[in-house]
């Protein structure tokens, strides 16, 4: 006989927080603010908190904690095998298991950071009249160069009625690896080496979004790593900025808020070219031809 918790009604919000929960593991505000995009969104926090201990009473979500220092744990939630089965049904689509499971100590700043840029991106896309599809989570996205495969931290692609497509893998910088050593499995230098590279190997445009979490300094140090190693001096190929400065942009799909390898300013996309206050001070370049389009990569799971 059925419990009365695995007989909770799943409403079509219930999917919605299931397809957020797809993509990265969330906190109860981060959930809140990400269901702005929702059909119908939450009115409150302690509502969000109310229908996630339904869904986990249920067994379609799990509840976990953050290490955090003093009193109060930050709780976090992922999908359970069955709330993935509910969202995928009986589909191919593969998920690793810790995508269920608790996220490691050494892991939890980045993917808390991680899920403030998702949810931001969200929220900014929603926002702008633009629509966020093409997405891997982490390590779901495979990207074979050569002998050699680099995995990003998310890929997704934005989309507009009139507008062709805009690819993006992300990488987030965390001030733990070395920016330049080939030989360094997680340098930079090689990350950029292969991001180059496999530009190189498809026809089809894309931007990496390098953001730094701790450091801002970091960030130029990268930007001139990307100069030394692209081989094209034409090619964008990397957008730099600092989370928190993304974070602080409501219109952050628009704003110029990242820089290239030449210092230029740069917006995840263009409407139009920003009105400048001041040139020598804010150099924005004309809008790039907005020719994303999804690269064909090997992946591990098919995208949300």
């Amino acid at each position: 006989m059925a419990t009365p918790t695995s007989n909770v009604l799943l409403t079509g919000r219930d999917l919605d927080i299931l397809a957020a929960l797809d993509r990265c593991p969330l906190t109860a505000e981060q959930m809140h603010a990400l269901s702005w995009t929702f059909a119908l969104p939450f009115t409150s926090e302690r509502r969000v908190r109310e229908r996630l201990q339904q869904l986990g009473a249920a067994g379609r979500v799990r509840r976990w904690h953050y290490a955090t220092a003093g009193r109060g744990a930050l709780g976090y939630y992922t999908l359970s095998p069955l709330g993935f089965q509910i969202l995928h049904g009986d589909s191919e689509r593969y998920a690793p298991k810790r995508a269920f499971a608790p996220v490691g100590l050494a892991r939890q700043h980045h993917t808390y950071c991680l899920a403030e840029f998702i949810v931001h991106l969200a929220i900014a896309t929603h926002q702008a009249g633009w629509k966020l599809t093409g997405f891997y989570r982490e390590n779901a996205c495979r990207l074979p160069v050569g002998d050699e495969v680099i995995y990003p931290d998310c890929a997704f692609q934005l989309v507009a009625e009139g507008r062709p497509p805009h690819s993006f893998f992300v990488e987030l910088d965390n001030s733990t690896e070395v920016i330049r050593s080939d030989a360094d499995r997680d340098s930079w230098q090689r990350k950029l080496r292969l991001y180059d590279a496999f530009q190189d190997s498809v026809p089809d445009r894309f931007r990496v979004i390098v953001l730094a979490t701790r450091s801002s300094e970091r960030i130029q140090h990268i930007l001139d790593a990307a100069r030394d190693v692209v081989r094209n001096p034409q090619r964008t190929l990397i957008y730099g900025g600092t989370l928190r400065d993304f974070l602080a942009r409501p219109d952050a799909l628009v704003a110029p808020c990242f820089r290239d390898h030449a210092g230029r300013r740069r917006a995840i996309v263009w409407h139009a070219r920003p009105v400048l206050t001041d040139s020598k001070n804010d150099p924005c370049e004309p809008a790039p031809a907005p020719c994303y389009a999804v690269p064909p990569v090997v992946a591990s799971a098919t995208p949300a």
